[in-house]
């Protein structure tokens, strides 16, 4: 049954509308800016084409691929199960056991018809999950544990020195996303939304939160931790950019290894104070006026090469980041900078800051553009004798 809606609102939403077109209007056509606008608005619409075009490209590669793997498994799995040779079945217990045991080579195994024998040593932290992950390989019919666990390395030979074992990730639970897993999560969370409306409304507005909570994932194939910030640590968005100058590295090195020089040439650095320990403290321009104050430590430094920082802990500003510094034959040098930061809520923070202007990718290509000009024209210019006049 659809509701109608009151002329009141009606009216509102038809005005909400033509303010909202007023403004894009005026934003394209202004007269001294609306050309650039235009071209921008243009340039990232194609952009935006070509990368939706890339990712159709790609899922019509990865789905059809996918399903062919899944049934090939499910058929290997159900008819050839009880055909496995021994020796065949050694060499897939052997392979589990490298995902859930430290140290498998101090395990031995013995197949005889498809009943599988486990002698050795192994740690006992590892003991129930090595059992069950060997039960699962196809065509293992018994498994028959005669090994030795032990709560500790100890002086037991076999376990001696440190490894890790690499568990299989489910899909859903992995950094990345396969494209065919974020489509099919994207189009189960549309669905969902779209037949969640029959439900009582604190369930419904339950689960549409959930719904866009997994939409915003699939889109932009970032971990949740680091799309809101919470418990991300330094590295919520990463930021890199580069830029070639014409000066030798050694010229560079001079005045990008004395941060108080970062204050020259960048407005949003205010002050820059040196501490002991190799310790440095920042004051930035933050928004509205205020002061943002974070202490830096170095965790790498090779001289005319590279300089790598992180914050303290503890620090509001969590941030990483290195500066590096390359040579070519033409006695230009290459400036590459790479930073991963924890703003406020995460991505989506990061997002909304592009969305208001304050883009630090952008920020970050005027800076090495000062450093650029700074080196190549306003350092010689200031070194250049002045003329003399007769």
């Amino acid at each position: 049954m659809l509701v109608e809606r009151s002329p009141l609102r009606r009216t509102l939403g038809a005005a909400g509308a033509g303010v909202c077109a007023g403004v894009v209007i005026e934003y394209l056509c202004d007269p001294d800016r609306g050309r650039t606008r235009r071209a921008l608005v243009r340039d990232k619409a194609a952009h935006a084409t070509h990368k939706m075009q890339n990712s159709f490209t790609v899922l019509s590669s990865d789905l059809p691929n996918r399903g062919r793997g899944a049934l090939a498994a499910a058929r290997h799995r159900i008819l050839t199960e009880r055909d496995v040779d021994d020796r065949v079945l050694h060499e897939r217990v052997r392979a589990q056991l490298g995902r859930y045991v430290a140290h498998p080579h101090a395990v031995e195994v013995h197949v005889d018809d498809r009943i599988v024998t486990l002698s050795g040593d192994i740690l006992s932290e590892e003991d129930r999950r090595a059992r069950w992950a060997v039960r699962r390989v196809a065509g293992v019919r018994r498994v028959d544990c005669r090994w030795k666990t032990h709560p500790e390395a100890g002086d037991t030979p076999g376990l001696q020195g440190t490894s890790r074992t690499r568990r299989p990730v489910p899909e859903l639970l992995q950094q990345r996303w396969s494209p065919t897993a974020r489509f099919l999560v994207g189009s189960s969370a549309m669905l969902t939304w779209g037949v969640s409306g029959g439900l009582p409304q604190p369930f419904s507005w339950t689960v549409r939160a959930a719904c866009a909570v997994l939409l915003v994932r699939a889109a932009t194939n970032l971990p949740l931790r680091r799309l809101t910030g919470i418990s991300s640590g330094r590295r919520a968005v990463d930021v890199q950019d580069a830029i070639s100058i014409a000066a030798p590295a050694e010229d560079i090195w001079a005045l990008v290894s004395d941060y108080s020089f970062f204050a020259r040439i960048m407005p949003d650095v205010r002050e820059v104070r040196l501490l002991s320990d190799g310790r440095s403290h920042w004051v930035i321009a933050g928004p509205a006026g205020t002061s943002i104050r974070f202490d830096v430590v170095e965790t790498r430094r090779e001289k005319g090469r590279e300089i790598a920082w992180k914050t303290v802990e503890g620090q509001l500003f969590a941030h990483t980041g290195a500066l590096r510094l390359t040579s070519d034959a033409e006695g230009r040098t290459r400036v590459q900078v790479q930073m991963a930061y924890n703003p406020a809520v995460g991505a989506l923070g990061h997002a909304m800051a592009k969305l208001l202007g304050v883009d630090p990718v952008k920020k970050l290509r005027q800076d090495l553009m000062r450093l650029k000009t700074f080196v190549e024209i306003e350092r010689p210019a200031a070194t250049r004798p002045a003329a003399t006049h007769v």
